[in-house]
């Protein structure tokens, strides 16, 4: 059966120690980049909800350019038509 020697050295201790300082400096710096990682993931998630609004708005001004355009040129057809003497109501 082993034995098993209890003696603590003080070089043993500073090791252990030194070990567990560079394991918890380790932790904290990825704690500290996991925290920032993750407030700029929800800031690039803020801005993106923000443009697809924007781009929404955008898309229905778009629609409404579009159909005024149309409407403009219906109104001019009009026009030239009434100009030629097409499309007038005798009153009689």
């Amino acid at each position: 059966m082993p034995a098993f020697e209890w003696t603590i050295r003080a070089g043993d201790l500073l090791t252990l120690i030194g070990g567990v300082c560079v394991a918890a400096a380790f932790l904290y710096r990825r704690g500290a980049d996991d925290v920032t990682v993750t407030l700029t993931l929800k800031a690039m998630s803020d801005e993106l909800a923000e443009m697809k609004t924007e781009f929404k708005s955008f898309g229905d001004t778009l629609k409404k350019v579009a159909i005024q355009e149309m409407q403009i040129g219906l109104l001019m057809k009009w026009y030239d038509e009434l100009r030629r003497g097409k499309g007038i109501i005798n009153d009689g």
